[in-house]
């Protein structure tokens, strides 16, 4: 039976989480768009295929691998020969003529499939459409399966720390130089990042990122993280953001990251129009004016109106408050999603046995869910408790304490 329906009512977090609980073989067509059309294949719930309409996976592979140095045009140009008379797979041809190695070409499936599903979780409208089939066509030779639950994790920190990235780079075509060094940065191998905690770290408690810009300089040595400085190698004044998207070999989020955090430590600066290039405007735009004569006052009062009304927003300030406390503690985002997932679990459990569950036990002897499902991130059973109206789920804080951000009320629906 076909899953269909908007955005607005089911958010793709919540369709993604439905399809790997249910451990669905088939493809989830969104559209936000006519050319705005993503295909996403699942098998067994995991995912093994990511494409959109506009950009062919296997078209920006061949983009992406030349502009990292990886593939030479002219390898390019031949295996594009060779599919056009075998229709195989691009992949398969770069690897068999020897031109990439096989873990070079998975490691760039991967982040291109990656790529395509984060962006989805920044669409706020649209439609969607799953049809289960026994069988889907995957590249298996090439793709290895990608944990459902792993990407959405993945996609709620993108989704909650984006906005704050977008703040220092307001679109690709942004370019950067280095800030001159006394000594070139080195990669620091004795501190890895720690994922969430450090990120938050670094965008909310000004304190902590102060100590730790404080520790990385004691020693008069600049140290970088890996994908900081595979980012900072290709900084040169020249390339756009979106340039070094292409030849980093990073995803689109973890370039962007990286240059939000050496624009933080102030390695590199933002380049700015040529001077010449900027008196030469300024000519141009006195001598309208002086063309317009008396009508310019009222030009620029409607420029200046206008300005203020269309000033530029990003979508994801919108998104819904029950996300917002996710930046500020790593329990919350995690909790949160376990909350919800053990939340469908209960809505099959009603569906399969015409009534709510006695308690989330239930769920696990009936196999809709996993025992480890059914704890908060700490490791916690979760708290359910039916009720008149429907049901109480919640889980408690790091601290276990019981917060509203963690509790989910459901209302039973009229028969």
């Amino acid at each position: 039976m076909a899953l269909t329906g908007t955005l607005g009512d089911f958010p793709v977090p919540d369709i993604l989480q439905l399809i790997a609980l249910q451990k669905k073989t088939g493809y989830l067509t969104l559209k936000a768009s006519e050319n705005e059309v993503v295909t996403i294949t699942f098998l067994d719930g995991m995912i093994v295929g990511a494409d959109s309409l506009n950009k062919r996976i296997e078209e920006r592979l061949g983009h992406v691998l030349t502009k990292s140095g990886k593939l030479t045009r002219e390898e390019l140009s031949k295996t594009l020969e060779i599919q056009k008379k075998t229709l195989q797979r691009l992949g398969y041809i770069l690897v068999t003529e020897g031109f990439i190695e096989k873990e070079t070409l998975k490691h760039a499936l991967a982040i291109q499939m990656q790529q395509t599903i984060y962006r989805l979780f920044r669409w706020k409208t649209g439609e969607y459409n799953f049809q289960p089939q026994e069988h889907v066509d995957w590249d298996k030779d090439n793709v290895e399966p990608m944990s459902t639950e792993s990407i959405m994790m993945e996609g709620v920190r993108i989704v909650d720390e984006w906005p704050l990235i977008e703040k220092k780079i307001p679109n690709f075509e942004v370019v950067f130089e280095k800030i001159p060094l006394s000594q070139l940065p080195i990669v620091d191998e004795r501190e890895e990042s720690t994922g969430l905690e450090e990120v938050w770290d670094a965008f909310g408690d000004t304190t902590s990122s102060h100590k730790k810009e404080t520790k990385k300089f004691s020693d008069g040595v600049v140290r970088l993280s890996q994908d900081e400085m595979a980012v900072y190698q290709k900084v040169n004044g020249i390339l756009t953001v979106q340039e070094l998207i292409d030849h980093c070999g990073l995803s689109e989020f973890d370039t962007c990251k990286a240059l939000f955090e050496l624009l933080n430590r102030q390695l590199i600066k933002k380049v700015e129009a040529a001077p010449s290039l900027q008196e030469e405007e300024k000519g141009k735009q006195k001598r309208i004016v002086q063309g317009l004569g008396i009508v310019a006052p009222y030009i620029l009062i409607i420029w200046v109106v206008l300005s203020f009304l269309l000033i530029p927003f990003h979508p994801l300030d919108h998104f819904p408050s029950k996300m917002s406390p996710y930046v500020k503690d790593h329990h919350v985002v995690a909790t949160r999603l376990l909350i919800h997932k053990a939340e469908k679990g209960v809505w099959l459990y009603q569906i399969f046995n015409g009534e709510l569950p006695r308690s989330l036990d239930n769920l696990a002897e009936q196999w809709i869910l996993q025992s480890k499902d059914l704890l908060d991130a700490s490791g916690r059973p979760l708290i359910f408790e039916t009720t008149d109206e429907g049901y109480t789920l919640a889980g408690k804080s790091s601290d276990g304490e019981l917060m509203d951000d963690l509790t989910l009320f459901s209302v039973k629906s009229s028969e």
